[in-house]
């Protein structure tokens, strides 16, 4: 019996099978056949021989979890987590590090191929995370009143998984967690905590022991440290020690004479923006947020930079045709990636190099193939900011034909 993996008892079961496990999917499933029908299996690594539990079941695919790993692969190993398949959070323990990366490097290989009609399989790179675990530097917590539960939603699901520590968490988070789960007046709502490298930690939405406010985070890369004002409605990325890295990558793609015009799209509160601006001429930042914004402008005032750098708020496609020609395009959209009407701009704008990171393998495809016209793919990397899990973060250079 595999540990850790607890059958569902809900209405919507329908039957056990044993499936051979073929390859893997998107979404952090794996594919078996049952008579020629598609099973999704959570939790379950190509190769193995599983005893499932199909728990939804149409007539053109089916859902399952294992029971039992009748025959095993060598790349499984032991979770950490006692909570892992049962909170819903991870999708990767059972499996090694290693091997998360070669599983999260085909699936996105795939997907280029079939979304963005691009074969990525020689330039693609990785950077990994110094950190397997205890990496993430905010989580939102789902709260269940009746039940006194807090935890996170099990997968496919609206129960409340009840949890001690989450193990990809931060300290501070699994602290401030401990805290809300023991004290007098139990939440009646969702909660988030944000915390920093500093361990300085903030409960947002409930009352508790913790201040509700902004923190302060400080990130030192390219030889530079900069200091981040993040409010509770603004968004800043998960892993803190993955995001110089990842700065790091993004300022070798410019110029080394610092001689470019550059536009940091979607900027958020200048987490690329402030440190941009160090290798570049001008640096404009466009965001809709207007929480982000604020931040991005205290940002600017406490680290000091008032030379070449300016913010706007606005939605991109609204405003990019407006700020004349940029040499240099970063963009780090929404999951839902570039607007239409941005890429239409960008292509009759025609920029020497486009930046691209995202955190959706399947939009950044696509913008890729739609900018493909004017656009050559130089570089690409598979950044990953989320271990254990099967999102990913790509960035990319776009350098114009």
């Amino acid at each position: 019996m595999v540990e850790n993996f607890n059958p569902r008892k809900i209405k919507s079961v329908k039957r056990e099978a044993i499936l051979k496990i073929e390859k893997y999917a998107s979404e952090g499933v794996s594919i078996a056949y049952d008579n020629d029908k598609v099973v999704f299996v959570r939790y379950a690594i190509p190769g193995e021989t599983v005893k499932v539990n199909i728990y939804r079941e149409t007539k053109d695919y089916a859902m399952a979890e294992p029971i039992e790993i009748i025959e095993a692969v060598t790349e499984r190993v032991k979770p950490l987590c006692e909570y892992f398949a049962i909170c819903g959070g991870c999708d990767y323990q059972m499996i090694n590090y290693q091997k998360q990366l070669e599983i999260k490097k085909q699936l996105v290989i795939e997907t280029f191929s079939k979304i963005g009609k691009v074969d990525i399989s020689s330039i693609l790179k990785e950077i990994v995370s110094p950190k397997e675990f205890y990496y993430r530097n905010t989580e939102t917590f789902k709260v269940n009143p009746k039940q006194k539960k807090i935890g996170f939603f099990r997968k496919d699901t609206k129960s409340v998984t009840d949890i001690q520590k989450c193990y990809i968490a931060m300290d501070g988070i699994n602290n401030a967690l401990a805290s809300v789960k023991t004290q007098e007046k139990f939440p009646d709502h969702n909660f988030k905590v944000r915390t920093t490298l500093d361990n300085d930690t903030v409960v947002h939405w409930i009352e508790s022991k913790y201040e509700d406010r902004p923190v302060y985070e400080t990130i030192n890369a390219c030889g530079k440290s900069i200091k981040y004002k993040i409010s509770k409605d603004s968004f800043f990325q998960t892993n803190d020690y993955v995001i110089p890295l990842w700065l790091e990558k993004i300022i070798s793609f410019l110029d080394e004479k610092h001689s470019e015009r550059i536009f940091d799209l979607y900027c958020g509160i200048g987490l690329i923006t402030l440190f941009v601006s160090f290798f570049a001429k001008e640096t404009i930042g466009v965001e809709i947020s207007k929480s982000s914004i604020e931040d991005a402008i205290h940002n600017l005032k406490i680290n000091n930079i008032d030379s070449n750098i300016k913010f706007v708020e606005s939605a991109v496609e609204d405003k990019l045709s407006e700020l004349g020609y940029a040499d240099v395009m970063i963009i780090d959209p929404p999951r839902k990636g570039i607007d239409p009407k941005a890429i239409e701009v960008l292509l009759k704008m025609e920029p020497k190099k486009i930046i691209y990171s995202s955190c959706k393998p399947s939009t950044i495809a696509r913008d890729v193939h739609l900018l493909s016209e004017k656009y050559k793919l130089s570089e690409i990397y598979l950044v990953d900011m989320f271990p254990q899990t099967h999102h990913v973060e790509m960035l990319s250079l776009l350098e114009r034909k």
